[in-house]
């Protein structure tokens, strides 16, 4: 049986699919109306953040891990920012492939939005909460239930040159995160959380869905190879 915190993170999480929806520029990549420049503009925002999930990951371990907190947890959490670290690469080959100089996206600026999420989820993670579960629960949601969709219209439209070999961040995500979602959700059902621990965690879904809008905006388009 599903936790109530669970139920709770499901409803936020539908909640965030409704922004994604209708974002101008997040709703035209899950549409497939995404031009060139802007579907550049969401892999380059996309790997701005993802590229930080396996430290934030590890981070929280270790936080609760020095608490003595939650060592089924901790040892999860682990592992999961093992799997999570590689992901960055698939945003950096389609961005190449793009044509795309990604020396110049590894030293571009992160948007205040992504800094501002990292800086929230490295805090929390150092007072041994579990908040992190939030953000990375309603980022394999939205992937579960958009990624896929977004490469597959983004091929059968067809308004960027050869888009069929740009989409592996979206199909891998597409097709991974059904499973991690079933993990995550039997993880944290499974839990005997505080409820400042609960809390924490929802307050990391909220912020994640009125953050993320802004990680795709300023962005330096100078960078083809």
């Amino acid at each position: 049986m599903l936790s109530n915190l669970v139920e709770r993170l499901r409803r936020e999480s539908e909640l965030f699919l409704g922004v994604l929806d209708q974002d101008p520029l997040l709703g035209r990549v899950i549409r497939g109306e995404a031009n060139r420049e802007q579907y550049q503009r969401f892999l380059i925002g996309s790997y701005q953040y993802v590229r930080w999930s396996g430290y934030l990951l590890a981070r929280t371990a270790m936080g609760l891990d020095r608490a003595g907190r939650c060592l089924e947890l901790t040892r999860a959490l682990a592992e999961k920012s093992t799997e999570e670290g590689p992901h960055d690469q698939w945003l950096l080959r389609d961005l190449r492939r793009l044509g795309v100089n990604i020396e110049l996206i590894k030293g571009m600026a992160a948007p205040a939005a992504i800094e501002a999420y990292v800086t929230s989820s490295s805090a929390l993670a150092e007072r041994g909460s579990p908040a992190f579960l939030g953000a990375a629960y309603s980022l394999e949601y939205i992937s579960m239930h958009r990624a896929g969709a977004a490469a597959q219209s983004l091929r059968q439209q067809q308004h960027i040159p050869d888009i069929e070999r740009c989409v592996s961040f979206l199909e891998g995500h597409g097709h991974a995160d059904q499973r991690h979602i079933a993990e995550l959700e039997a993880l944290l059902s499974g839990l005997a959380l505080e409820p400042t621990d609960e809390e924490d965690i929802e307050l990391s879904a909220r912020l994640l869905r009125r953050l993320y809008p802004s990680f795709f905006q300023g962005l330096n388009q100078e960078t083809e190879t």
